[in-house]
């Protein structure tokens, strides 16, 4: 295995620098002090740990400038030994193009002391292909053409890429360019520095590149429009086999990628980085607090904000002031929780949000809490973890912790407040007769919103059991419904998972522990008089059911879950009427 096939003699080297061919000597031989430094006249796009991204123009020829500054002691000592991901970018850039891979130009690289950059021609007329993925979603049928096409031209490219011998290391839909001044859509493969060569690839090592793949857009396309992908590329590379035998091996790394990936993200948020960072704020109080979003959440505003650590520190230099003052709302105040919403301002960013303060209701937890962290950070940690894994709950901005050596003294989670209503009150207000706001949905209409959010339902409860995670308090109460109205064709509607106190995630969900979750959200169902026989039993079906399963019986799980919710109301009603009973009791 090796970095890459050698450039041709027409490649010219001058002053450490290194250009594709005499054309780009000629056109970057003169800025090249402006390229090691980029100024005004060149836009950052992106910036990371170990690189950053610049857009601008030099010489009459708009670029990207892509400089690299490794941080990590490996890296530094790789370069030392003359290992650059900026030359590898360049060397693989002809490397492809030679092979029929379509590839952004790289016209020079440049690997020196601590600089190192390569500059690339900018690709016309052309969009991420995540972002375009996206668009086209929301275009329904001219849409889902456009991206079939897609699929095809995909196909190609990395059959194309993989004959050369080539394994993309970073290979998702964010590293593929879409050109839109085209009338099928034309591919381009980017971010060539996380690239190899090998020898000869085996199917092990395609089926993980693949995998990678998959993993991106697990989520984002039909069992149909993957299968089309590997057709088209067992079609157009020289690899044998058969769809289904290739199909199994690829879903099988796909989940060894989906772990390693799920599980480096997670680390990240009790981290300080881009997008996290540890607070400590005197007096015993610590925790950690969001920066920014990987995620672009559906009704969600302080996902799109980015925040500061002196900001987070400016608002919180008063924990006990955030739970009091004429703007705060109480929401709830029990024994166990004291939970307000209020208005905070970050930055200069004004955010409405929810602030839970957590109480101990056991005494002889003090003691369990002092080998635990607080209910508020294991909270944050899952939110962020669940958001990860594309489940929708409340972005939790902020948990603290005060402790006074061991002993945990109090808490608070800050949470964004979701513009959503209970999934009871949901139903209960769109689908009587004649209910909504001022534009009362019709007989059709509400069945087709039934269907539609009692299915996400069972959806929501199957994706959070395929991640290993239980929910002991999963209710209607703790599920809010998103559901903008307005405009002609108004988007579905969103289930969001809220009060995360419940959920704990397990090295294995037995078939008990899944039973047990579906049972408390049937038994919370049957308590809302709108929702009928047919659309638990819909809830039941949206999460038994899986693309390319086919039809499944149902009626054994339907007659263990009916049972189960049976026992269950009995024990509820058994519950209440004690404790009635302890209340008529009179005193001594």
């Amino acid at each position: 295995m090796n970095s890459g096939g050698p450039l041709s003699s027409s490649v010219s080297q001058v002053r450490g620098v290194r250009f594709a061919d005499d054309e780009a000597r000629a056109l970057l031989a003169g800025v090249l002090p402006t390229l090691d430094c980029p100024g005004d006249d060149f836009e950052r796009v992106k910036q990371g740990i170990t690189r950053t991204v610049y857009r601008g123009r030099a010489a009459g020829q708009d670029l990207y400038l892509k400089h690299f500054h490794p941080k990590m002691l490996l890296h530094r000592i790789a370069r030392r030994l003359g290992v650059s991901h900026a030359m590898r970018e360049l060397r693989f850039s002809r490397f492809l193009g030679d092979h029929g891979v379509p590839v952004p130009r790289a016209l020079a690289a440049v690997c020196r002391g601590d600089t190192e950059w390569v500059a690339t021609a900018t690709v016309e007329s052309a969009e991420q292909g995540d972002r375009w993925h996206e668009e086209q979603l929301a275009r329904d049928a001219a849409g889902r053409r456009a991206i079939r096409a897609a699929t095809v031209e995909l196909a190609r490219v990395i059959a194309a890429m993989h004959d050369a011998g080539v394994l993309h290391g970073d290979l998702h839909c964010g590293n593929v360019l879409v050109r839109t001044d085209t009338p099928e859509p034309k591919l381009v493969l980017t971010d060539l520095h996380r690239v190899r060569r090998c020898r000869w690839l085996s199917r092990r090592a395609r089926a993980a590149n693949l995998a990678q793949l998959l993993h991106d857009r697990r989520d984002l396309t039909t069992r149909t429009e993957r299968l089309r992908f590997l057709k088209h590329y067992l079609a157009a590379s020289r690899v044998g086999g058969a769809v289904r035998g290739w199909r199994i091996l690829i879903e099988e790394r796909a989940r060894r990628h989906s772990a390693r990936q799920y599980a480096k993200r997670d680390r990240r948020i009790t981290g300080t980085n881009r997008y996290f960072t540890r607070l400590r704020l005197g007096d015993g109080w610590r925790g950690h607090a969001m920066l920014a979003s990987k995620y672009a959440l559906g009704g969600s505003r302080a996902a799109a904000m980015a925040f500061r650590a002196d900001d987070w520190r400016a608002v919180l230099a008063d924990p006990e002031a955030l739970l009091t003052g004429p703007d705060v709302t109480v929401v709830k105040d029990s024994p166990t929780s004291l939970v307000v919403r209020r208005r905070i301002e970050v930055g200069g960013q004004e955010i409405d949000v929810h602030i839970k303060r957590t109480r101990r209701k056991r005494p002889w937890k003090i003691l369990l809490d002092c080998l635990r962290r607080a209910r508020s950070i294991r909270a944050f940690r899952l939110g962020h973890e669940l958001l990860n894994r594309r489940v929708a709950t409340a972005l939790p901005l902020v948990a603290l912790e005060q402790r006074r050596g061991a002993f945990l003294l109090d808490s608070l989670l800050i949470a964004e407040t979701v513009e959503g209503a209970p999934l009871s009150t949901f139903l209960d207000k769109h689908l009587q007769p004649g209910g909504g706001d001022d534009r009362p949905l019709g007989p059709a209409e509400q069945r087709s919103l039934a269907q539609a959010v009692l299915w996400q339902l069972g959806r929501l409860v199957q994706r959070l059991h395929d991640h290993s995670y239980a929910h002991r308090d999963l209710k209607a109460p703790n599920l809010l419904v998103r559901w903008d109205r307005r405009g002609d064709e108004p988007p579905s509607p969103e289930i969001v998972l809220v009060d995360l106190d419940g959920l704990r995630r397990m090295w294995h969900l037995s078939a008990k522990r899944r039973f047990q979750g579906l049972m408390r959200l049937n038994v919370s169902l049957l308590k809302c008089p709108v929702v009928t026989h047919a659309g638990r039993l819909r809830m039941l079906q949206g999460y038994i059911r899986r693309p390319g399963l086919g039809r499944v019986n149902f009626k054994p799980y339907w007659r263990v879950l009916a049972d189960w919710s049976g026992r269950k109301l009995t024990q509820q009603i058994r519950s209440r009427r004690k404790r009635q009973k302890a209340v008529r009791r009179p005193q001594a």
